[in-house]
């Protein structure tokens, strides 16, 4: 909300993504568009080598890690030994070379299935996304809902003001 109060451009909310109900929450802020990270990684059209997706599938909204938060950027990634390795490393009194070089083989991962390779970025909620779906599936839907979750609460709460 400080953004939208601050700033006359149009807002894309990002993180925790996933569905009609996530994007109404995000337009309720002041959002005027969504995008769509964990998610569109996960859909059956990404490029991105079926190892990852089905990591997306099978974690927990606890199984990603926050890595270079000393640092910049911030990364949000799936848990591997790799992510938990850099967990523990990335101090702030780290003096090794800079987290970008972790992704000098991420086209190991994206299309070589190489969990370790590189840095699954992901965000937590991978935890939702429980099967790989067609775009076209993900965008009818996701609109979809966040129209019957607007109207549900322009109902609910235009009928609880009528009757204070």
């Amino acid at each position: 909300p400080l953004v939208a109060e601050k700033l006359n451009v149009p807002i894309i909310a990002a993180g925790g993504i996933t569905c009609g109900r996530t994007m109404a929450a995000a337009f309720a802020l002041g959002a005027e568009g969504v995008q769509m990270g964990t998610r569109m990684v996960s859909a059956a059209e990404s490029p991105v080598h079926a190892n990852w997706k089905q990591a997306i599938l099978d974690a927990e909204e606890t199984d990603t890690l926050f890595l270079n938060r000393f640092g910049r950027p911030a990364l949000r990634a799936l848990r591997t030994a790799k992510t938990e390795r850099l967990e523990k490393e990335l101090t702030p009194d780290y003096a090794g070379p800079p987290v970008m070089m972790e992704f000098a083989r991420a086209k190991d991962l994206y299309f070589g299935g190489d969990m370790e390779a590189s840095i699954a970025l992901s965000g937590q909620v991978a935890g939702r996304i429980t099967s790989i779906r067609p775009v076209a599936d993900i965008l009818n839907d996701t609109v979809a809902e966040f129209a019957e979750v607007t109207a549900k609460l322009s109902h609910i709460y235009a009928r609880e003001r009528a009757n204070a």
